[in-house]
């Protein structure tokens, strides 16, 4: 049995990560098999194969459909790049523009993210505060550095009073459209340019300050350890990832996991050499040795 409300979620592709894309979707639709689920992917692929092997792998295994959605790249040519942040990075600020008219709402999230439960209490959030006298633009979740982001952002004359990590954020286009926003995000890209240290993390804080509602960190998580109770959504932040063989992330195993239930099972991303295991283990092979 299915919830009868659906739930949009929206991801941003390019053909560096669209494996991992692959892992966080798999995640999500092995552990919400009774929401009914609508997923938008913004990409700028030239060659759809491997796209097409996905919608069709989602089709076949959970009955989802993907709806496709190119973006003309064109319009960031200018922007900051760099190894570890693309264009389409930059993609989410084009949201109320490219994502069809009648999805008035829904869940972004990174491609660096596994889902480990239930999503269906997103599927009831308010864009209103309690009294009902603020509508958000946004709901999300602080960022593990939002003391020093902050004054950062302050010294820029940007008042704001949280910095939210935009990994993961529930989007309230329908407002977004009334705003029309799109045009005024791609604007502070430009205008700050010399000063975004996190890039459209920036641009999105900057424009929306104190416009963005407090959801439960259970669904944005960036654990540096085991927690008593495993987060619905963990995020594998910063430039060392779990596909990476030197990563120890406390829960590496559960990209693994997803990964070995998606079309890319068999993927090897780097080749694993002695002198890697040695250097990696060498403190364990040391102690086992009795050595100092």
């Amino acid at each position: 049995m299915t919830s009868k409300k659906p739930l949009n979620i929206f991801f941003a592709v390019d053909k560096l990560y669209l494996i991992h894309f692959t892992v966080a979707l798999t995640s999500i639709l092995e552990n919400n098999r009774d929401l009914d689920i609508n997923v938008y992917v913004l990409h700028d692929l030239d060659d759809t194969t491997g796209l097409d092997e996905i919608v069709s792998f989602c089709k076949k295994n959970y009955n989802t459909t993907l709806h496709l959605l190119t973006v003309d790249i064109s319009i960031f040519d200018n922007f900051q790049i760099t190894l570890y942040i693309s264009k389409a990075s930059y993609f989410r600020l084009l949201f109320a523009d490219i994502i069809p008219a009648h999805v008035d709402s829904g869940l972004y999230i990174d491609c660096d993210t596994v889902v480990t439960g239930s999503l269906k209490e997103l599927t009831e959030l308010s864009f209103f505060d309690t009294g009902k006298t603020i509508e958000y633009s946004i709901l999300g979740v602080s960022d593990k550095n939002e003391a020093e982001e902050l004054i950062r952002l302050n010294n820029l004359g940007i008042p704001s009073k949280m910095y939210f990590n935009a990994g993961v954020l529930f989007i309230n286009l329908e407002k977004w459209r009334e705003d029309a926003v799109s045009g005024k995000l791609i604007q502070i890209a430009k205008e700050y340019k010399e000063h975004l240290d996190w890039w459209d993390q920036d641009v999105l804080n900057i424009f929306f300050p104190n416009q963005c509602g407090k959801i439960n960190t259970t669904y944005n998580n960036f654990p540096d350890k085991k927690l008593p109770e495993t987060p619905v959504v963990i995020h594998f932040t910063g430039s060392s990832k779990p596909w990476h063989y030197f990563n120890e992330h406390p829960y590496k195993a559960m990209y693994w996991k997803y990964l070995k239930l998606s079309p890319f099972k068999d993927q090897q991303f780097e080749k694993i050499t002695l002198n890697k295991v040695i250097i990696k283990y060498k403190g364990r092979i040391k102690k086992l040795l009795g050595m100092k």
